[in-house]
Parts: structure tokens; sequence; C-alpha cells
């Protein structure tokens, strides 16, 4: 038995806490409101937030477009070197090749190797870092992220610049449809991930005399790419 194992069955034989609170609700009051939930209204919705905290959203038609405007963006940010989940989590076909062809070195980092050290050290050369997502949630601009192997956290906090491409099916109304939706499916897939992540806009701060700084703690730059 692994020591992963034994601390979840010691959490699983604990006495549950609370056995006298009320049962979950069928149904909660939405934090935030989205009327109109048309494929269209919902990227409507997702731009508007997600430019309101800095990032920038390229709707594109097809995978052409989506090559074509990813290359379009690496080269505007002279990226010779990329990191990148395993294309196979990035909705675009033919990517891969095409950013080969252009001449960017790719690097998909894997840190549970006795190279981690270098893997780390090559990876802070990267300029942009290259994703696809779980879900988006229009309400708030917010992508949500569950790690697993060949999509790790590394692409999305290191690089100074990071792009996300997602399909416009992906786009739900709030983080909690996203929620229900894992929880109708057995919540395998949350169980089964090493890392949840919700990101909302570049990295940013205020802890110095109040004043906002964007890439103080990850990238200072978030684009993302929806392909309809």
């Amino acid at each position: 038995m692994s020591s992963r194992e034994t601390i979840l069955n010691k959490l699983r034989s604990a006495r549950r806490p609370f056995e006298d609170a009320e049962p979950r609700p069928a149904a909660y009051i939405p934090v935030t409101e989205q009327a109109a939930i048309s494929p269209d209204a919902l990227l409507e919705r997702f731009t508007l937030e997600l430019e309101q905290l800095k990032g920038q959203v390229f709707p594109v038609e097809g995978d052409d477009a989506a090559r074509d405007k990813l290359l379009e963006l690496l080269v505007f940010h002279d990226a010779r070197h990329i990191l990148a989940w395993d294309f196979r989590h990035i909705p675009v076909d033919g990517l891969e090749s095409a950013i080969r062809e252009a001449g960017i070195e790719i690097t998909q980092p894997d840190t549970h190797t006795a190279s981690r050290a270098d893997v780390l050290a090559r990876a802070e050369t990267a300029k942009v870092g290259l994703t696809g997502a779980d879900a988006a949630a229009a309400t708030t601009g917010t992508l949500v992220f569950t790690t697993a192997p060949g999509k790790g956290r590394i692409p999305t906090v290191l690089a100074p610049v990071y792009i996300v491409v997602i399909t416009l099916d992906q786009i739900l109304p709030r983080i909690e449809d996203w929620l229900a939706r894992e929880r109708a499916n057995g919540l395998e897939k949350l169980r089964s991930a090493a890392n949840l992540c919700f990101i909302s806009g570049p990295s940013r701060t205020a802890d110095i005399e109040m004043q906002l700084v964007l890439g103080v703690h990850g990238p200072g730059q978030l684009q993302v790419v929806v392909k309809r």
C-alpha cells in the first residue's frame, strides 16, 4: 500500500464531522447571473469579464484559423521556445507540427524525473506557455484546469506570457455549472487530478502600496484563443 493510499484510508475511516448537519440543498442560489446561455452570449460575457481583468480573447473559426492566430501570437511575442501541454490536450489539429515547422522549440516539462533541476532550468528560458483547459466560466472570465500526465501546471505559471486554447462549447455560464457537471460524472476527473486550478486573468498583486502590478507571481499576459 502506498503512502497516499494509507493517508486516504485513514481519512475515510475517521468519524465524519458535523454528522447532524443539514443535507446538501438540491440547488444553490447563483453567485453570478447570466440570463442568456447561447454559445455566442457566453463568449461575449467571457470576453467582457476577461478583458476587464486585463486578459485578451481571440475568437476564430476552425483549426486553420486557430493555427494561424496562435502562430501570429507566438511571432508577436518573439517566442523561440515555448512550454506546452501534450498536444492531445490542446484542441487544434496539426498545431504541434505547425509550431515546429516555424522553428519554435517546444518543451513539455516533466519534473518527475532525476533531471528535474535541468528541466526547470531549461523551462525558465521559455517566453510562452501554451495549454488547453477543462472549461471556462463566462460570468467571471475564469479558466478551469485539472492536472494530469501531459497537462501539468508549469506551462500555466512559469513563462511571462500564457496562451490558452479552448473551444466554444467549453464555455459554461458559471464555475458552479462545471462543478455540477463533474458531480454528475461522479467527480472522476477531480478525484484523479493532482491539482485543480482556477485562473482569472494575468497574475496580479497589490501588496506594495496598494498598487496593482501584473506578472509578479506568474504570467503578466493571458491570451485565450476560442475555436468555434
